[in-house]
């Protein structure tokens, strides 16, 4: 049976596993770092009748605080755009409306707003410490973008890893842990990426790593169960 090693993403790992055993690959759940939910409290941050046109949510990890912002001030802002139906619904679920499809990822999110952005348009983006791209886009078209850091990634210690026939890599940050510790003897031949962001951290960090590296045509399991299922990997 092959193999594929799943760093992330570490919200939700078993969606991901789940998929990948759907055709016939053993899943291997090997998170590279760890979220650390800062506990930021809304009322540190902004007054009551704070306002802002968009609420962004680019990761579940950012729930926590968003709950917290819909219990301190329900009408903080007007609608909300997320990544993924299942963060849309929480969100949904916190009070916020939300008029646009879920997005695919950060750069989804940006077009989406960014199509709707007119000059002045207030954002609050509660994002992880190493995530940016959303906050430039949006300020690119005009937007005042408010970004508190909500929640951290943390490198867990790697020694080691189970030989594989392929990896997956949700972040840039653990594209990062795996290329600075994993030993080279223990690399799979085949490196998978979530995105276009993952894909491009992998390439630009150390392109001779793996045999080859891909990526998804979407950022969903279905996605990641349809690249293996084409796949034709040597099994270990």
């Amino acid at each position: 049976m092959k193999r594929i090693l799943l760093t992330g993403p570490v919200d939700r790992l078993d969606d991901w596993a789940d998929a990948a055993r759907s055709v016939g690959w053993e899943a291997i759940p090997f998170p590279l770092i760890d979220i650390e939910e800062l506990g930021l409290r809304p009322d540190a941050l902004f007054a009551p009748d704070e306002r802002f046109d968009w609420l962004c949510v680019t990761s579940r990890s950012a729930l926590p605080f968003v709950e917290r912002l819909a219990e301190f001030a329900p009408a903080i802002a007007d609608r909300a755009a997320c990544i993924g139906e299942v963060a849309t619904l929480r969100v949904r679920e916190f009070g916020f409306r939300t008029p646009l499809r879920p997005a695919r990822d950060a750069t989804d999110l940006g077009q989406l707003v960014a199509q709707r952005a007119t000059p002045g348009l207030r954002v609050l983006w509660p994002r992880g410490d190493r995530a940016t791209d959303l906050a430039a886009t949006l300020r690119a078209a005009g937007c005042e973008v408010t970004d508190p850091v909500v929640y951290a990634s943390r490198a867990l210690a790697i020694a080691s890893a189970p030989h594989a026939d392929a990896v997956f890599f949700a972040s840039p940050s653990a594209c990062g842990v795996w290329l600075s510790s994993c030993p080279a003897d223990v690399t799979p031949p085949l490196a998978i990426a979530i995105g276009n962001t993952t894909f491009e951290a992998l390439l630009r960090n150390e392109p001779s790593t793996f045999e080859r590296v891909t990526r998804l045509a979407e950022p969903v399991p279905e996605a990641l169960a349809f690249a293996l299922a084409h796949l034709d990997a040597p099994a270990t």
